[in-house]
């Protein structure tokens, strides 16, 4: 008997518990607080955008989104932190009348001493092909009209009418290398600086 009374109580506290849970803000205000508040003068749908984000206050999802914007915007000025840094580097060459000639061969020019943890970032190169661009065969060098020179790295043939200086993108791929894309050309191809291996 004393376990069916005690499972009695339980079961009454849980469906209080229950009620309390389910019962929303606009409703548990009292009158004179509602009024004194200015909350009637709000409309059914207001009402209930209202009691939405109570619920979503007292359960921490407001939070949680005001720390995922958070975030987001920090993420955000991150990037733009590190494209600004690309565009000084950019703009630091081109003034400096593009990659400067360096006595030695490849590996000369391509030993760089990195601390560990260093990152490396590459610009994106923007330029025109010098001349007419006809395709490629083989494993060809192109010139670029900044004097840089790039090499196709994975060989094969493309022929196409003359484009006279067609634009050029090229981008860093992400497994090494980088991607050129050619102005009036469907298809990307990956290159290399021409010398590197």
């Amino acid at each position: 008997m004393k376990k069916l009374v005690l499972l009695g109580i339980v079961w009454v506290a849980l469906v209080t518990v229950g009620r309390a849970a389910e019962e929303v803000f606009t409703k548990a205000v009292a009158k004179g607080d509602f009024t004194a508040a200015g909350l009637g003068k709000l409309s059914p749908e207001e009402l209930a955008r209202l009691d939405g984000l109570v619920r979503d206050y007292q359960s921490g999802a407001l939070a949680a989104a005001r720390r995922d914007a958070a975030a987001a915007a920090e993420a955000r000025v991150f990037a733009e932190a590190r494209r600004a840094e690309g565009a000084k580097v950019v703009r630091a060459q081109s003034e400096a009348g593009g990659e400067k000639k360096t006595e030695g061969g490849l590996l000369a020019r391509a030993k760089v001493l990195l601390a560990p943890g260093t990152e490396i970032a590459y610009a994106t190169v923007e330029s025109r092909i010098a001349g007419n661009f006809t395709g490629w065969d083989g494993r060809a060098v192109l010139t670029l009209e900044n004097g840089q020179r790039w090499q196709i790295a994975n060989g094969g043939n493309y022929s196409t009418p003359p484009l006279p200086s067609p634009k050029v993108k090229i981008t860093p791929a992400s497994l090494g290398g980088f991607w050129m894309t050619i102005e009036g050309v469907t298809m990307r191809v990956k290159v290399l600086p021409f010398g590197a291996k």
